[in-house]
């Protein structure tokens, strides 16, 4: 039977789940999400707790069935169109303009990265630099400083970085060809202090910074955390994400990689 956004009005998978996988919850918000994932890291079951929320109902609706990897490329207008045409939905559209999933959707997020293993977007933890096995750079760093004569292979076979997917192996070779520095600053020989001056200087030249009250947060291998606080939509948060990369990447270097997220909003791990 097709679930109705009435349902989700009246608390459909508003619930406590026995044994989540993983649980997060927003930061000075009475909300937090529930997954359970299988053993094929598909989502069984979803649900949230705080007060009746419908999006955060319409996302656990959304997620059951999910594999982690659908899960990773979601975005707001996935969503709605899992709701087709629903009337009272088009009209909470028109009446809730402003609050639309985004909130949802970032809790969602977070919860997908914790299990992923990348806390580290939401805490101080080393960096992850291999997604598909959990590699951190301590990790990295450490096999390094350890390794008379390191190579790809040799660091593949004791951290298994680089083989899942490979999309981080650009990033691994740079650390072995610089194995003759300090490993902990290879990242373009410059001081985590003068990184920080420069990229501090740079997000105030970006037109957008002031009104949005940007800030950098956090400063971890190569993700730089950006804070804001302004009420957004999902495609204003998603349009703005890609102009500061625009701007800042060919400013500061091509390889940095910055991400937003709420100052009032801030996800935390839970449980």
């Amino acid at each position: 039977m097709m679930i109705k956004f009435k349902d989700l009005i009246d608390g459909l998978n508003h619930k406590s789940l026995e044994a989540p996988t993983v649980s997060v919850d927003l930061k000075n918000k009475p909300k937090s999400i529930h997954l359970k994932f299988n053993t094929v890291d598909v989502v069984v079951d979803a649900s949230y707790s705080g007060q009746i929320d419908p999006w955060l109902g319409m996302v656990c609706e959304f997620a059951k069935g999910k594999s982690l990897t659908s899960l990773t490329t979601v975005c707001q207008s996935d969503f709605l169109r899992s709701f087709g045409n629903d009337q009272l939905l088009l009209d909470f559209l028109s009446e809730h303009e402003n609050e639309i999933v985004h909130e949802a959707l970032e809790l969602l997020k977070a919860a997908i990265h914790k299990y992923q293993g990348r806390e580290y977007l939401y805490s101080q933890n080393s960096s992850l630099v291999c997604r598909c096995f959990g590699v951190r750079e301590n990790d990295i760093i450490s096999y390094l400083q350890t390794s008379e004569h390191p190579t790809l292979e040799e660091l593949s076979s004791k951290t298994k970085a680089a083989m899942g997917c490979r999309s981080c192996l650009s990033q691994i070779k740079r650390w072995l060809v610089n194995t003759d520095k300090d490993p902990s600053h290879y990242y373009k020989e410059k001081t985590r202090a003068n990184w920080l001056i420069e990229m501090d200087y740079m997000l105030s030249c970006f037109p957008d910074s002031e009104s949005w009250k940007m800030a950098i947060e956090s400063f971890q291998g190569q993700q730089v955390i950006i804070s804001y606080d302004r009420e957004i939509s999902q495609t204003e948060f998603e349009e703005i994400s890609v102009k500061l990369q625009d701007f800042l990447g060919p400013a500061l270097d091509a390889d940095l990689s910055f991400f937003l997220i709420r100052s009032r909003q801030r996800s935390n791990a839970s449980g």
